[in-house]
């Protein structure tokens, strides 16, 4: 990591402290990303695997090879020093909002 990328991420997005109080000359990027599923596109690739006698992999080939979920919203990445990683786990959706 060079320095300009290194520092967007001198800071934990959690605790909101620089990444080296603990001591600690680690932390960690988390990326976010929220997907869709696309509940026809997958009712069709399942229509066509029964069509096929339920070989789901042979209709995966024969298939059109549609996405079968989008991306929501955009990617989030996050900063987390060592200690706050360590620690009881927020649920995601807060932690992919907290930079919001």
């Amino acid at each position: 990591m060079k320095e300009k990328e290194f520092r967007d991420h001198v800071m934990c997005d959690i605790c909101h402290r620089k990444i080296d109080t603990s001591g600690l000359p680690l932390f960690w990027t988390v990326k976010f990303q929220r997907w869709g599923i696309d509940y026809k596109a997958v009712a069709r690739q399942d229509g066509l695997a029964t069509f096929l006698g339920g070989h789901a992999e042979l209709a995966q080939v024969m298939g059109a090879d549609e996405d079968m979920a989008e991306r929501v919203g955009e990617e989030r990445e996050i900063t987390v020093c060592e200690i706050c990683a360590g620690k009881e786990m927020l649920p995601i959706y807060a932690l992919a909002l907290e930079k919001e």
